[in-house]
């Protein structure tokens, strides 16, 4: 009798300590440990627009990434979009919300490892950028998760109302001119995407030739910010999509389409 009140106190115990135990590992993710540099990974868009396969995060992948980056497997979170900053940002992402995502997928490694993420990354397929921090309810994922491609940058609807997107992939140069050019483009950062004035960010945004070529990179889109538009095209610089604001329309070679721009506040 003894022996029985013994096992199922030991049981009990046993799952207490368990469950104290994913309790506390929630608790870590949730703080931020310090020994970890945390990183967003999602697979690149090859096209202007269109949609992109997942990928999906495996035993076998997560054995991939860990032997380019030479050291033990990652810690794998999920974590929620951006939140916008700012009424542009908020009315942009009310005007956006079926095409964000629903939630990131990010790696945590020592900082010693930190260096090596870009690389362990690019040979499973994805693209890595450093977050500053871990995102407040960020949640360690056990077993296989997608990790989903950025969604495209809504620029405005068409004719019907569907959105009217841009995947802004990794190499490209996209020119967005017009009245407002700015405001439209300070909206990107909504999407998930990193967003800088150098290379090494998802999205550069220049104001000048110079500042174009300084931000090459090839896991980089440029994006050209001007409202003169025939400035923009005269100064030799190889545009792959071109964003006009005032006629509303978009140009890539030969191809035209029409788009109303959104009514951001």
């Amino acid at each position: 009798m003894w022996g029985t009140v013994t096992a199922a106190v030991a049981v009990i115990g046993t799952g207490t300590a368990a469950g104290w135990g994913r309790h506390r590992l929630g608790r870590l993710v949730a703080e931020q440990t310090p020994e970890r540099a945390w990183f967003h990974v999602h697979p690149p868009h090859h096209d202007l627009w269109g949609a992109r396969e997942s990928v999906v995060c495996d035993a076998q992948l997560l054995d991939c990434f860990a032997a380019g980056l030479r050291a033990e497997l990652p810690v794998v979170v999920s974590a929620a979009p951006p939140k916008p900053d700012g009424p542009t940002q908020r009315s942009y992402a009310g005007l956006a919300a079926l095409s964000r995502p629903s939630g990131r997928i990010l790696v945590g490694v020592h900082p010693a490892d930190a260096a090596r993420v870009p690389f362990a990354a690019a040979g499973c397929g994805l693209l890595s950028r450093a977050m500053p921090g871990l995102p407040t309810g960020a949640r360690e994922v056990h077993g296989e998760v997608a990790v989903e491609a950025l969604p495209g940058w809504m620029v405005g609807t068409d004719a019907s109302g569907e959105p009217v997107t841009v995947n802004l992939p990794p190499g490209a140069t996209v020119l967005v001119c017009g009245a407002g050019a700015a405001e439209v483009v300070s909206t990107v950062a909504v999407t998930g995407r990193t967003v800088g004035s150098v290379a090494g960010a998802d999205v550069a945004v220049v104001a000048s030739p110079g500042q174009w070529r300084e931000a090459w990179h090839p896991q980089t889109c440029r994006v050209l910010v001007t409202e003169n538009t025939a400035a923009a095209e005269s100064d030799s610089i190889a545009v792959d999509l071109t964003v006009d604001l005032d006629t509303g329309h978009l140009r890539c070679g030969e191809t035209m389409l029409p788009f109303r721009r959104l009514p951001l506040r």
